[in-house]
Protein backbone atom coordinates (compact mmCIF):
# COMPACT_ATOMS: atom_id res chain seq x y z
CA UNK A 1 0.00 0.00 0.00
CA UNK A 2 1.15 3.33 -0.85
CA UNK A 3 2.14 5.88 2.01
CA UNK A 4 -1.25 7.81 0.95
CA UNK A 5 -3.42 4.90 1.36
CA UNK A 6 -1.54 4.47 4.88
CA UNK A 7 -1.99 7.91 5.46
CA UNK A 8 -5.52 7.87 4.60
CA UNK A 9 -6.30 4.36 6.30
CA UNK A 10 -4.59 6.03 9.52
CA UNK A 11 -7.18 8.81 9.75
CA UNK A 12 -9.94 6.77 8.84
CA UNK A 13 -8.74 4.43 12.52
CA UNK A 14 -8.61 7.61 14.51
CA UNK A 15 -11.76 9.14 13.09
CA UNK A 16 -13.40 5.24 14.01
CA UNK A 17 -11.43 5.40 17.66
CA UNK A 18 -12.80 8.58 18.17
CA UNK A 19 -16.25 8.05 17.83
CA UNK A 20 -15.85 5.08 20.10
CA UNK A 21 -14.23 6.98 22.96
CA UNK A 22 -16.89 9.64 22.29
CA UNK A 23 -20.41 7.23 22.36
CA UNK A 24 -18.47 5.44 25.66
CA UNK A 25 -17.99 8.93 27.42
CA UNK A 26 -21.81 9.47 26.57
CA UNK A 27 -22.81 6.42 28.18
CA UNK A 28 -20.41 7.14 31.06
CA UNK A 29 -21.75 10.19 31.91
CA UNK A 30 -25.62 9.15 31.33
CA UNK A 31 -24.82 6.29 33.58
CA UNK A 32 -23.61 8.81 36.14
CA UNK A 33 -26.55 11.34 36.33
CA UNK A 34 -28.67 8.08 36.28
CA UNK A 35 -27.43 7.02 39.62
CA UNK A 36 -28.39 10.03 41.15
CA UNK A 37 -31.70 10.87 40.27
CA UNK A 38 -35.20 9.72 42.02
CA UNK A 39 -36.29 5.72 40.62
CA UNK A 40 -39.70 7.09 41.42
CA UNK A 41 -39.59 9.59 38.43
CA UNK A 42 -37.60 7.36 35.96
CA UNK A 43 -39.54 5.88 32.78
CA UNK A 44 -42.15 2.79 33.92
CA UNK A 45 -41.95 -0.14 31.34
CA UNK A 46 -45.76 0.40 30.36
CA UNK A 47 -45.03 4.18 29.94
CA UNK A 48 -42.58 3.48 27.14
CA UNK A 49 -44.56 3.22 24.20
CA UNK A 50 -46.60 6.38 24.75
CA UNK A 51 -43.88 8.43 25.89
CA UNK A 52 -41.51 7.74 22.69
CA UNK A 53 -44.35 8.29 20.70
CA UNK A 54 -44.71 11.66 22.42
CA UNK A 55 -40.85 12.02 22.31
CA UNK A 56 -40.07 11.29 18.13
CA UNK A 57 -43.65 13.43 17.42
CA UNK A 58 -41.94 16.10 19.08
CA UNK A 59 -38.12 15.92 16.71
CA UNK A 60 -40.91 15.76 13.70
CA UNK A 61 -42.28 19.24 14.52
CA UNK A 62 -38.82 20.68 15.13
CA UNK A 63 -37.31 19.04 11.91
CA UNK A 64 -38.89 21.90 9.46
CA UNK A 65 -37.55 24.54 12.24
CA UNK A 66 -34.09 22.37 12.13
CA UNK A 67 -34.16 22.51 8.08
CA UNK A 68 -34.89 26.13 8.02
CA UNK A 69 -32.18 26.93 10.33
CA UNK A 70 -29.41 25.11 7.91
CA UNK A 71 -30.99 27.08 5.55
CA UNK A 72 -30.36 30.36 7.61
CA UNK A 73 -26.86 29.52 9.11
CA UNK A 74 -25.49 27.28 6.74
CA UNK A 75 -21.80 25.93 6.28
CA UNK A 76 -19.43 26.97 3.18
CA UNK A 77 -15.70 26.19 3.16
CA UNK A 78 -14.72 29.85 3.72
CA UNK A 79 -17.43 30.72 6.71
CA UNK A 80 -17.88 27.38 8.72
CA UNK A 81 -16.68 28.52 12.60
CA UNK A 82 -19.87 30.76 13.53
CA UNK A 83 -22.34 28.37 12.21
CA UNK A 84 -20.88 25.46 14.26
CA UNK A 85 -20.61 27.56 17.11
CA UNK A 86 -24.39 28.48 16.25
CA UNK A 87 -25.90 24.86 15.72
CA UNK A 88 -23.47 23.34 18.48
CA UNK A 89 -25.20 25.84 21.13
CA UNK A 90 -28.31 25.19 19.40
CA UNK A 91 -28.57 21.45 19.71
CA UNK A 92 -27.85 21.68 23.85
CA UNK A 93 -30.18 24.00 24.25
CA UNK A 94 -33.22 22.50 22.50
CA UNK A 95 -31.93 19.23 24.06
CA UNK A 96 -31.94 20.38 27.41
CA UNK A 97 -35.13 22.15 27.30
CA UNK A 98 -37.66 20.88 25.47
CA UNK A 99 -37.48 16.90 26.34
CA UNK A 100 -37.18 17.76 29.68
CA UNK A 101 -40.29 20.25 29.29
CA UNK A 102 -42.49 17.59 27.58
CA UNK A 103 -41.73 14.52 30.16
CA UNK A 104 -42.74 16.91 32.99
CA UNK A 105 -45.83 17.22 31.24
CA UNK A 106 -45.84 13.55 30.58
CA UNK A 107 -45.69 13.07 34.17
CA UNK A 108 -47.98 15.26 35.00
CA UNK A 109 -50.73 14.74 32.52
CA UNK A 110 -50.31 10.90 32.15
CA UNK A 111 -49.29 9.67 35.83
CA UNK A 112 -51.48 12.15 37.38
CA UNK A 113 -48.23 13.47 39.70
CA UNK A 114 -49.33 16.32 41.44
CA UNK A 115 -47.76 19.67 40.71
CA UNK A 116 -46.21 20.06 44.83
CA UNK A 117 -44.18 16.24 43.97
CA UNK A 118 -43.03 17.62 40.75
CA UNK A 119 -41.40 20.71 41.76
CA UNK A 120 -40.89 19.41 45.70
CA UNK A 121 -39.20 16.71 46.02
CA UNK A 122 -38.95 15.43 42.25
CA UNK A 123 -37.06 19.15 41.79
CA UNK A 124 -33.67 17.68 41.65
CA UNK A 125 -34.88 15.26 39.31
CA UNK A 126 -35.00 17.78 36.19
CA UNK A 127 -31.74 19.29 36.87
CA UNK A 128 -30.30 15.54 36.35
CA UNK A 129 -32.68 14.74 32.95
CA UNK A 130 -31.63 17.97 31.33
CA UNK A 131 -28.53 17.31 31.89
CA UNK A 132 -28.88 13.68 30.76
CA UNK A 133 -30.78 15.40 27.62
CA UNK A 134 -28.08 17.99 26.69
CA UNK A 135 -25.76 15.14 26.53
CA UNK A 136 -27.54 12.13 24.54
CA UNK A 137 -30.56 14.39 22.39
CA UNK A 138 -27.89 16.60 20.05
CA UNK A 139 -27.03 14.14 18.36
CA UNK A 140 -30.64 13.77 16.94
CA UNK A 141 -30.15 17.64 16.45
CA UNK A 142 -27.33 16.76 14.23
CA UNK A 143 -28.56 13.76 12.26
CA UNK A 144 -31.75 16.29 10.92
CA UNK A 145 -29.58 18.86 10.44
CA UNK A 146 -27.33 16.39 8.36
CA UNK A 147 -30.42 15.44 6.52
CA UNK A 148 -31.55 18.87 5.81
CA UNK A 149 -28.07 20.30 4.18
CA UNK A 150 -28.36 16.89 1.96
CA UNK A 151 -31.75 18.18 0.90
CA UNK A 152 -30.41 21.43 0.12
CA UNK A 153 -27.55 20.22 -1.80
CA UNK A 154 -29.95 17.76 -3.73
CA UNK A 155 -32.19 21.36 -4.27
CA UNK A 156 -29.33 23.25 -5.82
CA UNK A 157 -27.91 20.65 -8.03
CA UNK A 158 -31.34 19.93 -9.60
CA UNK A 159 -31.36 23.37 -10.00
CA UNK A 160 -27.79 23.74 -11.35
CA UNK A 161 -29.07 20.87 -13.68
CA UNK A 162 -32.16 22.73 -15.20
CA UNK A 163 -30.05 26.10 -15.60
CA UNK A 164 -27.48 24.20 -17.31
CA UNK A 165 -30.45 22.20 -19.52
CA UNK A 166 -31.96 25.91 -20.01
CA UNK A 167 -28.44 26.98 -21.05
CA UNK A 168 -28.04 24.77 -23.39
CA UNK A 169 -31.60 25.01 -25.01
CA UNK A 170 -30.85 28.96 -25.20
CA UNK A 171 -27.43 28.31 -26.90
CA UNK A 172 -29.22 25.15 -29.21
CA UNK A 173 -31.87 28.00 -29.95
CA UNK A 174 -28.92 30.32 -30.69
CA UNK A 175 -26.98 28.21 -33.15
CA UNK A 176 -30.07 27.78 -35.11
CA UNK A 177 -31.21 31.15 -35.65
CA UNK A 178 -27.50 32.24 -36.44
CA UNK A 179 -27.43 29.41 -39.39
CA UNK A 180 -30.82 30.58 -40.26
CA UNK A 181 -29.77 34.35 -40.47
CA UNK A 182 -26.89 33.33 -42.50
CA UNK A 183 -29.44 31.40 -44.87
CA UNK A 184 -31.59 33.62 -45.56
CA UNK A 185 -32.66 34.72 -48.58
CA UNK A 186 -31.55 38.37 -48.60
CA UNK A 187 -28.03 37.67 -47.02
CA UNK A 188 -26.87 35.26 -49.65
CA UNK A 189 -28.95 37.56 -52.31
CA UNK A 190 -26.85 40.60 -51.12
CA UNK A 191 -23.43 38.33 -50.75
CA UNK A 192 -23.53 36.85 -54.18
CA UNK A 193 -24.61 39.97 -55.58
CA UNK A 194 -21.56 41.25 -54.23
CA UNK A 195 -19.74 38.53 -56.03
CA UNK A 196 -21.65 39.00 -58.81
CA UNK A 197 -20.16 42.45 -59.30
CA UNK A 198 -16.50 41.14 -58.51
CA UNK A 199 -16.79 38.87 -61.29
CA UNK A 200 -18.19 41.59 -63.92
CA UNK A 201 -15.33 43.68 -63.43
CA UNK A 202 -13.14 40.50 -63.29
CA UNK A 203 -11.65 40.94 -60.11
CA UNK A 204 -10.58 36.96 -60.14
CA UNK A 205 -8.82 36.98 -56.76
CA UNK A 206 -12.07 39.39 -55.13
CA UNK A 207 -14.79 36.46 -56.08
CA UNK A 208 -12.45 33.81 -54.79
CA UNK A 209 -12.11 36.04 -51.53
CA UNK A 210 -15.61 36.84 -51.26
CA UNK A 211 -16.70 33.02 -51.29
CA UNK A 212 -14.02 31.86 -49.32
CA UNK A 213 -15.28 34.52 -46.71
CA UNK A 214 -18.60 33.19 -47.27
CA UNK A 215 -18.09 29.63 -46.85
CA UNK A 216 -15.96 30.22 -43.81
CA UNK A 217 -18.90 31.92 -42.16
CA UNK A 218 -21.14 29.46 -43.21
CA UNK A 219 -18.91 26.50 -41.76
CA UNK A 220 -18.56 27.98 -38.26
CA UNK A 221 -21.84 28.91 -38.25
CA UNK A 222 -22.38 24.94 -38.67
CA UNK A 223 -19.41 23.65 -36.63
CA UNK A 224 -20.43 25.12 -33.25
CA UNK A 225 -18.50 23.37 -30.96
CA UNK A 226 -21.49 24.25 -28.20
CA UNK A 227 -19.17 26.16 -25.73
CA UNK A 228 -21.36 29.07 -23.58
CA UNK A 229 -18.34 30.94 -22.61
CA UNK A 230 -15.18 31.32 -24.84
CA UNK A 231 -12.63 34.13 -25.35
CA UNK A 232 -13.26 37.16 -26.59
CA UNK A 233 -10.37 36.62 -29.44
CA UNK A 234 -12.91 34.23 -30.54
CA UNK A 235 -15.53 36.39 -30.49
CA UNK A 236 -13.82 38.70 -32.56
CA UNK A 237 -12.33 36.51 -35.10
CA UNK A 238 -15.50 35.53 -36.14
CA UNK A 239 -16.84 39.06 -36.20
CA UNK A 240 -14.03 39.82 -38.65
CA UNK A 241 -15.50 36.95 -40.87
CA UNK A 242 -18.92 38.48 -40.76
CA UNK A 243 -17.74 42.24 -41.31
CA UNK A 244 -15.24 41.17 -44.35
CA UNK A 245 -18.75 40.62 -45.95
CA UNK A 246 -20.05 43.40 -45.23
CA UNK A 247 -17.19 45.51 -46.13
CA UNK A 248 -17.15 44.06 -49.56
CA UNK A 249 -21.24 45.17 -49.88
CA UNK A 250 -20.62 48.47 -48.03
CA UNK A 251 -17.14 49.01 -50.23
CA UNK A 252 -15.34 52.21 -48.59
CA UNK A 253 -18.27 53.31 -46.88
CA UNK A 254 -18.02 50.77 -43.87
CA UNK A 255 -15.16 51.87 -41.44
CA UNK A 256 -14.61 49.89 -38.43
CA UNK A 257 -13.09 51.14 -35.59
CA UNK A 258 -11.57 48.21 -32.75
CA UNK A 259 -10.58 49.49 -29.53
CA UNK A 260 -9.13 46.30 -27.24
CA UNK A 261 -7.82 46.70 -23.99
CA UNK A 262 -4.83 44.72 -23.75
CA UNK A 263 -5.79 41.39 -22.12
CA UNK A 264 -9.03 41.66 -23.25
CA UNK A 265 -9.02 39.27 -25.62
CA UNK A 266 -7.92 36.67 -22.58
CA UNK A 267 -10.80 37.49 -20.77
CA UNK A 268 -14.45 35.11 -21.28
CA UNK A 269 -17.45 36.20 -22.99
CA UNK A 270 -20.61 34.05 -23.90
CA UNK A 271 -20.68 32.68 -27.83
CA UNK A 272 -22.95 33.87 -29.83
CA UNK A 273 -22.90 37.18 -28.35
CA UNK A 274 -20.40 39.90 -29.88
CA UNK A 275 -22.13 39.47 -33.17
CA UNK A 276 -25.66 40.52 -32.85
CA UNK A 277 -24.45 43.83 -31.75
CA UNK A 278 -22.15 44.31 -34.70
CA UNK A 279 -25.40 43.32 -36.98
CA UNK A 280 -27.74 45.18 -35.12
CA UNK A 281 -25.57 48.21 -35.96
CA UNK A 282 -25.38 47.52 -39.37
CA UNK A 283 -28.98 46.69 -40.40
CA UNK A 284 -30.47 49.72 -38.28
CA UNK A 285 -27.28 52.59 -38.98
CA UNK A 286 -26.05 51.69 -42.47
CA UNK A 287 -29.28 50.15 -43.47
CA UNK A 288 -31.69 53.76 -42.79
CA UNK A 289 -29.05 56.36 -43.76
CA UNK A 290 -27.17 56.42 -46.36
CA UNK A 291 -24.14 58.65 -45.15
CA UNK A 292 -23.52 56.15 -41.87
CA UNK A 293 -20.59 55.15 -42.62
CA UNK A 294 -18.62 54.06 -39.17
CA UNK A 295 -18.51 50.81 -36.70
CA UNK A 296 -16.71 51.68 -33.32
CA UNK A 297 -16.07 47.83 -31.30
CA UNK A 298 -14.28 49.05 -28.17
CA UNK A 299 -13.63 45.49 -25.66
CA UNK A 300 -12.48 47.07 -22.05
CA UNK A 301 -12.01 46.12 -18.42
CA UNK A 302 -13.95 47.96 -15.65
CA UNK A 303 -13.26 46.93 -12.17
CA UNK A 304 -14.87 43.17 -11.98
CA UNK A 305 -16.48 43.46 -15.02
CA UNK A 306 -15.93 43.10 -19.11
CA UNK A 307 -17.19 45.50 -20.77
CA UNK A 308 -18.13 45.34 -24.74
CA UNK A 309 -19.61 48.19 -26.77
CA UNK A 310 -20.78 48.36 -30.87
CA UNK A 311 -21.57 52.17 -31.54
CA UNK A 312 -22.81 53.32 -35.09
CA UNK A 313 -23.48 57.01 -36.66
CA UNK A 314 -26.80 56.31 -37.71
CA UNK A 315 -30.01 57.52 -37.00
CA UNK A 316 -30.21 56.14 -33.83
CA UNK A 317 -33.29 54.26 -31.84
CA UNK A 318 -36.63 55.48 -32.93
CA UNK A 319 -38.57 57.58 -30.40
CA UNK A 320 -40.32 55.20 -27.82
CA UNK A 321 -38.11 51.93 -28.87
CA UNK A 322 -37.47 50.23 -25.48
CA UNK A 323 -35.49 47.07 -25.45
CA UNK A 324 -37.90 45.31 -22.97
CA UNK A 325 -40.57 45.37 -25.71
CA UNK A 326 -39.26 45.88 -29.02
CA UNK A 327 -36.23 43.78 -29.49
CA UNK A 328 -36.04 41.10 -31.86
CA UNK A 329 -36.12 37.09 -31.40
CA UNK A 330 -32.50 36.60 -31.26
CA UNK A 331 -32.05 39.49 -28.77
CA UNK A 332 -34.38 38.01 -26.57
CA UNK A 333 -32.43 34.76 -26.86
CA UNK A 334 -29.23 36.78 -26.05
CA UNK A 335 -30.82 38.64 -23.11
CA UNK A 336 -32.17 34.90 -21.58
CA UNK A 337 -28.97 33.49 -21.79
CA UNK A 338 -27.36 36.40 -19.80
CA UNK A 339 -29.62 35.84 -17.33
CA UNK A 340 -28.95 32.51 -16.56
CA UNK A 341 -24.83 32.89 -16.69
CA UNK A 342 -25.43 36.24 -14.50
CA UNK A 343 -28.20 36.22 -12.67
CA UNK A 344 -28.50 40.30 -11.71
CA UNK A 345 -24.91 40.74 -12.33
CA UNK A 346 -25.00 41.88 -16.03
CA UNK A 347 -26.20 44.35 -17.97
CA UNK A 348 -27.16 45.27 -21.73
CA UNK A 349 -28.72 48.68 -23.09
CA UNK A 350 -29.27 50.18 -26.52
CA UNK A 351 -29.68 53.59 -26.46
CA UNK A 352 -29.04 56.81 -28.68
CA UNK A 353 -25.39 58.87 -28.01
CA UNK A 354 -25.46 62.51 -28.09
CA UNK A 355 -23.51 62.99 -30.87
CA UNK A 356 -26.26 61.12 -33.00
CA UNK A 357 -26.45 57.23 -33.69
CA UNK A 358 -26.83 54.65 -31.50
CA UNK A 359 -24.70 52.29 -28.72
CA UNK A 360 -24.78 48.84 -27.58
CA UNK A 361 -23.64 48.22 -24.27
CA UNK A 362 -22.93 44.97 -22.60
CA UNK A 363 -21.63 44.40 -18.80
CA UNK A 364 -20.57 40.82 -17.44
CA UNK A 365 -18.67 39.94 -14.70
CA UNK A 366 -14.79 39.58 -15.46
CA UNK A 367 -13.33 36.01 -16.39
CA UNK A 368 -10.36 34.76 -17.80
CA UNK A 369 -9.41 31.51 -19.42
CA UNK A 370 -7.10 29.57 -17.57
CA UNK A 371 -4.65 29.29 -20.39
CA UNK A 372 -5.15 32.30 -23.46
CA UNK A 373 -4.47 30.01 -26.78
CA UNK A 374 -5.40 31.58 -29.66
CA UNK A 375 -7.35 29.33 -32.25
CA UNK A 376 -7.51 30.07 -35.97
CA UNK A 377 -9.95 31.67 -37.07
CA UNK A 378 -12.19 28.27 -38.28
CA UNK A 379 -12.76 27.40 -34.83
CA UNK A 380 -14.59 30.79 -34.18
CA UNK A 381 -18.15 30.08 -32.82
CA UNK A 382 -21.14 31.01 -34.62
CA UNK A 383 -22.90 34.41 -33.47
CA UNK A 384 -27.05 34.09 -33.56
CA UNK A 385 -28.63 37.35 -35.27
CA UNK A 386 -30.51 39.97 -33.45
CA UNK A 387 -32.78 42.69 -34.50
CA UNK A 388 -33.90 46.04 -33.14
Amino acid sequence: MAAAGWRRFAWWMAAAIGICLAAALQDTAVYVIDLGTDPRMRLKLHEEAPWFVIYYTMWAVLTPLIFASARRVPFSRHRWAAPVAFHITASVAVSATLPTLLYFLFCAVWRGEPLSVLLGPALPFWASAAAARAIIDPITYWMILAAGFALRAFDDNRERERNAAELHRALVAAQVEALKMKLQPHFLFNTLNSISFLAVERDVGGVVAMVERLAALLRSSIQVAGSQLVAVREELALADQYLAIEEVRFTDRLRVTRRIAPGAVDALIPSLVLQPMIENSIKHGFSRRIDASRIDIAIRRDGDALVVTVADDGPGVPPGWDLATHCGRGLKNVIERLEKLYPGEWGFTIRNQPQGGAIARLRIPWQEQPEAVPEPIGAARALAPVSR
